[in-house]
């Protein structure tokens, strides 16, 4: 009888070690679905995505290199008042956003970004790359060419009317949907992505 008695205990032990080792287990299986199940999905707000793209707030996304060439003529008598030159040039335009200005709207189902338009940022004219053809100098209209006009301020209004800005900023709208969606899309987990 004693040994039936010690023969139940060992086995109520053995049963109370399964039934901790099983319970332990669970405890840990709901731990890390916890824990995991939150990693994946995180929270979004408007903060935390306009937190990300004012990280890239001012970003160029596009850029051209344009080569120009100026006319310049000043007075009207040939060889004697009439000045006139050519000038080439490259310039280096940048495009882009600033990112600071979009506006973020966050549902449900989906996550829309309204972006500003995109913007010429700046216009670089290499002073190195400026180079002078065609020199007709006049007779009683002695000037430098640098005196007849600010060669750089000249360059860049050339820039602004005649370099194709357009397919620039267009180009410019592409990259930085490419950008956002690439920056955002780890994060908005099952939501839709507009970038509009």
């Amino acid at each position: 009888m004693k040994e039936e008695k010690s023969r139940v205990t060992v086995e109520i032990l053995k049963l109370a070690r399964l039934v901790i080792v099983l319970a332990a287990a669970a405890g840990i299986a709901v731990f890390l679905y916890v824990r995991y199940r939150d990693a994946s999905e995180p929270e979004l707000t408007s903060s935390f995505v306009n937190g990300k793209l004012e990280a890239v707030s001012d970003l160029t996304v596009s850029k051209l290199t344009y080569t120009g060439l100026i006319r310049y003529s000043d007075g009207k008598i040939p060889f004697l008042t009439k000045n006139s030159f050519s000038m080439m040039y490259t310039a280096n335009v940048r495009a882009g956003i600033d990112l600071s200005k979009a506006r973020i709207e966050i549902a449900e189902d989906q996550i829309v970004i309204t972006l500003p338009e995109c913007t010429v940022q700046s216009v670089d004219v290499d002073p190195d790359s400026i180079e002078f053809y065609d020199e007709q100098w006049a007779l009683f209209n002695w000037t430098e060419k640098t005196d007849v006009i600010d060669t750089v301020a000249a360059a860049r209004d050339d820039v602004s009317q005649k370099a194709d800005l357009e397919s620039l900023l267009d180009a410019a709208r592409i990259q930085t949907e490419s950008v956002i969606r690439g920056l955002l899309e780890d994060a908005v987990g099952e939501r839709e992505l507009v970038v509009q």
